[in-house]
């Protein structure tokens, strides 16, 4: 059997990114933290965290901090259970999700849910080609992913796709597209695109123009609504999710630049087989706003 209070020590060093934060979260000395972490490793046989700075977890410390915070996830369901009216014990559910979602349509579908059960939710934002590793990685019980085949040990649910329109404003338009669109004044426009992870705009114009990353100038702002707020000041033109962009489209504060072409990105969501009731609930949840938001 696994020493809980040993997964705890490592799970501590690893979100602190350290031995010495760590040991001031657990109240006890650098050394005790140290050695809980020595025989964890003895009792596995394994390296488990990777002494550099911040301290990592090596592919067995990942493993087992994902088991960590599933015991944990199911220990606080057991809790609420046992004494729902406890404040102490409260439920914390952490999901990972693109940027793009959180600003759209993935609040409102959880905000209900969370405060009907007196949950407590705990975001971590990256990329949806990416969210899919903080589940593998124990970071987060769930995600919304751009990733169908399910992970080992998870279930992938489709919740449907966002569709990204090429957009600028008219006087950007105007002044960069004033004729037609080409190669040659997509390598003049600036571009807006979220970061270097964020691969759509990559992809949109290798597919519609034939383009090779590098062949076109861009800035970079990895906010959803200041990349949204950069494109309407006119900054450049970007792809930017059709629930954000067609309220703008009705107004004449943005235009389409290349008409007919949109690029669609299938989102599902994917969480661990355990039986919580939690990421059952999450899931209804997501499911019934996402057929209403998403195309």
């Amino acid at each position: 059997m696994l020493d809980y209070a040993h997964l705890r020590a490592l799970s501590i060093v690893i979100s602190e990114g350290g031995f010495d934060r760590a040991a001031k979260v657990l109240c006890i000395s650098q050394s005790a933290v140290s050695q809980r972490i020595k025989q964890l490793e003895e009792r596995v046989g394994q390296a488990l965290v990777i002494r550099s700075t911040p301290v990592e977890a090596t592919p067995m410390g990942k493993r087992l901090l994902r088991h960590y915070s599933q015991v944990q996830l199911l220990e606080s369901e057991l809790s609420v259970e046992m004494d729902a009216d406890d404040p102490k014990l409260p439920t914390i559910v952490k999901i990972a999700v693109n940027a793009d979602s959180l600003a759209t349509w993935f609040l409102p579908a959880l905000c209900e849910v969370f405060k009907r059960h007196q949950w407590l939710l705990e975001l971590i934002v990256d990329d949806e080609s990416y969210t899919h590793n903080l589940l593998k990685n124990g970071e987060a019980v769930g995600c919304v992913t751009t990733t169908k085949e399910p992970l080992a040990g998870c279930s992938s649910e489709y919740l449907g796709e966002m569709e990204y329109l090429c957009v600028a404003t008219p006087e950007f338009i105007d002044e960069y597209f004033p004729v037609t669109i080409s190669q040659t004044s997509l390598e003049k426009a600036p571009a807006v695109v979220f970061s270097t992870k964020d691969k759509l705009h990559e992809k949109y114009l290798g597919r519609y123009f034939n383009m090779t990353p590098g062949s076109w100038r861009e800035h970079k702002i990895p906010s959803s609504e200041s990349f949204l707020d950069a494109i309407i000041q006119g900054l450049g033109y970007g792809l930017v999710g059709h629930l954000q962009a067609e309220p703008l489209l009705e107004k004449g504060i943005l235009k389409e630049v290349t008409p007919g072409k949109r690029k669609r990105v299938p989102l599902y969501w994917q969480h661990w087989n355990i039986k919580a009731k939690q990421t059952t609930i999450v899931y209804r949840s997501l499911a019934v706003t996402a057929k209403q938001s998403l195309c």
